[in-house]
C-alpha cells in the first residue's frame, strides 16, 4: 500500500510479491563487477551491467588506507587491549564514512572485525581473515569479544558442533552467521529447505586426496579431523627451512 514500508514476506513467511526483484537497496556496482572501458563506450539497449564484464581489464581494490588503520588497530589490540588509541583508528574510518556514532570506550577484537566487515564489504576474503585472526588470538592469548581465550596447540584441533570451544573462526560463524542454529531456512530461489551445520574442524577444509598421493617423494599431512590425518607427519615450523628444501634435488 502507498505510504507503507515495503515488505517482502508476511508474518507467516509467505512471499508477498511475484516479481523477481530481490534487491531493494543501492548496490555498489564497482565492487561486484569489473568495468570494461571498451564496452562502456559501446553500451546498447538495456545493458544492466553498464559495460561491466567478467573478463574485462580494469582497476581493482587490493589494499586501501582504511585497511591500514584496521590492521594497526588490530596490532595494538594484541599488544594491549586497553590501549586507548585503538578506537581512534576505527573512528578515522567511521568519520570518513560520515558515521555519527563513534567509539568512545574500550574496543574488542569483535569491534575491529565488525568494522572490517563494513568497510571491506565484498573486498576482503572474510573466511581467510577469520582464520588469520584466530591464529593471532591464539598466539597473543588475548580474549575475544565473548571473553574466550584460545590455546595455540589446540584451537585448530577440535571437532563437534556444540557451542563451546573451537577457534575464533568457529565462534564467529556460529554466533554471527547462519550455522548451527537448529533452524530450517527456506530458500526461495531454489524452493528448498536447508539446515546449515558446520563443525569446528571445518576451519580447515580437507586436502584433496590427489594432492596427497601426488607427493610421492614426501608425505603431505591431511588436516585435523579428516580421514588420513596423522599428527606424526613432519612439518616445517619456519618458512626458511621450507624454502631451502625446494633447492634439494633428491
Amino acid at each position: 500500500e502507498f505510504g507503507k514500508p515495503i515488505t517482502l514476506f508476511d508474518d507467516n513467511g509467505k512471499l508477498l510479491c511475484s516479481d523477481t526483484i530481490r534487491r531493494w537497496f543501492d548496490v555498489p556496482h564497482y565492487i561486484f563487477y569489473l568495468d570494461d572501458p571498451v564496452n562502456e563506450e559501446n553500451i546498447s539497449g538495456s545493458d544492466g551491467l553498464r559495460g561491466a564484464t567478467d573478463g574485462g581489464i580494469a582497476d581493482w581494490y587490493l589494499y586501501r588506507l582504511a585497511e591500514a588503520y584496521l590492521l594497526r588497530a588490530e596490532a595494538k589490540f594484541y599488544m594491549n587491549p586497553n590501549d586507548a588509541t585503538i578506537k581512534d583508528d576505527l573512528n578515522v574510518i567511521r568519520q570518513r564514512a560520515q558515521c555519527s556514532q563513534l567509539y568512545e570506550g574500550p574496543v574488542t577484537i569483535g569491534d575491529i572485525m565488525n568494522e572490517r566487515a563494513r568497510e571491506l564489504y565484498f573486498e576482503e576474503w572474510r573466511n581467510v581473515e577469520l582464520k588469520r585472526v584466530s591464529l593471532c588470538l591464539a598466539r597473543s592469548g588475548k580474549p575475544d569479544e565473548w571473553g574466550n581465550t584460545y590455546d595455540l596447540d589446540t584451537f585448530d584441533k577440535q571437532s563437534g558442533t556444540d557451542s563451546e570451544g573451537g577457534s575464533y573462526w568457529y565462534q564467529r560463524v556460529t554466533k554471527c552467521g547462519m550455522y548451527n542454529k537448529g533452524e530450517t531456512i527456506q530458500i526461495v530461489a531454489t524452493k528448498s529447505s536447508l539446515n546449515f551445520v558446520i563443525d569446528k574442524k571445518n576451519m580447515y577444509w580437507p586436502i584433496y586426496n590427489a594432492s596427497i598421493t601426488a607427493n610421492n617423494k614426501g608425505e603431505l599431512s591431511q588436516n585435523y579431523g579428516y580421514d588420513g590425518y596423522n599428527p606424526d607427519v613432519f612439518k616445517w615450523d619456519n618458512w626458511e627451512d621450507a624454502v631451502a628444501d625446494e633447492d634439494k634435488t633428491e
